[in-house]
C-alpha cells in the first residue's frame, strides 16, 4: 500500500510550481498532485484504487499522473512511499533556461546578435506577430537558442510557433518543450516538421472523433487507451466506424466502457478479416442464430472486471 510523506505543518502549494508547472500540466493531473499533497500532510496510507475513486478517475490515469510528476520532479518515489518534502529547486531536479546557457557562450548582448542579422531579425519580428505579444529580452534569448542551440532554421521555428499557438500554447517555456522533442525526433526541416504536423492532425482528429463516440468529455485519454486506439486504428486499419461499432457491443454485453473487452472484439474482427461494419454485425447474427441467449461472441474465461484489472498490471 503505498504511504505518503510530507515534513511541513500546512497543505502548501509552491509558489513556483503554480507559475511554472501548474498552467502546461495536464489538469486531471494537477488535481491528483493537490489530493496526494494532502494525503501527503496527514502522512496517509492508501491504496490507488481508493484514490481514484476519491477522484472520480480511472486508476491508470492517477499512475500516469503520478510518473509524470516524478518525471517533473515535483515528488519522489522509495519503493511504496511517495515523498513531497525531498523535492528541492536544486540544478539537478530544474532545468536550465536557455538564457543562462546563452549567458555562458555569449558576451553580446543578445539584441545586438538579433539586430545584425536580418533573418534573425526578420524572425523575431514575426514570432511577435504569430505569438500575439511583445517579445521581451527573455523572449528573445530563448527563440535564439532555438536557432544556435538546437539548429532549428528560422522557417522551422516559425512553423514551432504556429503549432503551439494552434494549440492554445504561447508561453515560451511550454514551446521551449516541444522545440527539444522535435529536436530528439529529428524534426529539423520544413518537409519534415510538415508531415509531423498533418500526422498529429490526423492522429488528434481521429482520438477527438471517438471520445465523442465514447462519451468522454470531461477527462483526457490515458496512455494505455491511446495505445489501444493506435493500435486499432494505424497499425490494424480499423475505421472509427468500425471501433464504434465495438464500442457499442461492448456496452451491449457489458454496461460499461471497456477497452480490454473492445480490443477482444476488435482482435477477432482483424483474425477473422472483418473490416465492415455489415458484415460485423453478419458475423454476429450468425453466431446468435446458433447460441444461447446469454453467450456472447467474444466470452472467454476472463469477465470484462478481469480483463479492466489484467490491462492495468
Amino acid at each position: 500500500m503505498p504511504q505518503f510523506k510530507n515534513n511541513g505543518e500546512f497543505v502548501t502549494v509552491p509558489k513556483e510550481f503554480i507559475k511554472t508547472k501548474l498552467p502546461d500540466a495536464n489538469p486531471t493531473f494537477v488535481k491528483v498532485y493537490l489530493y496526494l499533497l494532502m494525503l501527503s500532510f496527514e502522512n496517509a496510507s492508501i491504496e490507488y484504487s481508493q484514490i481514484a475513486n476519491r477522484l472520480g478517475i480511472l486508476e491508470s490515469d492517477l499512475l500516469q499522473a503520478i510518473n509524470y510528476w516524478i518525471s517533473e520532479g515535483e515528488i519522489t518515489q522509495d519503493g511504496n512511499v511517495i515523498n513531497f518534502s525531498a523535492h528541492t529547486a536544486t540544478d539537478e531536479t530544474v532545468q536550465e533556461f536557455p538564457s543562462e546557457q546563452l549567458k555562458e557562450h555569449h558576451t553580446e548582448n543578445i539584441a545586438d546578435i538579433v539586430n545584425s542579422d536580418k533573418s534573425l531579425s526578420d524572425l523575431i519580428m514575426i514570432s511577435q506577430e504569430i505569438l500575439g505579444k511583445t517579445i521581451t529580452e527573455r523572449d528573445m534569448e530563448t527563440i535564439y537558442w532555438f536557432y544556435s542551440g538546437l539548429e532549428m532554421p528560422p522557417e522551422v521555428i516559425l512553423l514551432l510557433l504556429e503549432y503551439c499557438v494552434s494549440k492554445g500554447k504561447n508561453r515560451l517555456s511550454y514551446i521551449e518543450k516541444v522545440a527539444i522533442s522535435w529536436k530528439e525526433m529529428g524534426l529539423n526541416t520544413s518537409d519534415t516538421v510538415t508531415a509531423y504536423i498533418k500526422s498529429e492532425e490526423h492522429k488528434n482528429g481521429f482520438l477527438y472523433s471517438i471520445r465523442k463516440v465514447m462519451g468522454i468529455s470531461d477527462r483526457a485519454l490515458s496512455q494505455t487507451e491511446e495505445k489501444y486506439l493506435e493500435k486499432w486504428h494505424h497499425e490494424w486499419n480499423m475505421s472509427e466506424e468500425m471501433i464504434a461499432l465495438a464500442y457499442e457491443y461492448c456496452i451491449i454485453q457489458t454496461a460499461k466502457l471497456s477497452f480490454p473487452y473492445m480490443d477482444k472484439i476488435i482482435t477477432r474482427w482483424k483474425n477473422e478479416s472483418i473490416t465492415t461494419p455489415e458484415a460485423a454485425e453478419e458475423d454476429n447474427k450468425k453466431f446468435r442464430s446458433r447460441s444461447k441467449p446469454e453467450d456472447s461472441i467474444f466470452k472467454d474465461k476472463y469477465d470484462h472486471d478481469d480483463l479492466e484489472k489484467f490491462s492495468r498490471n
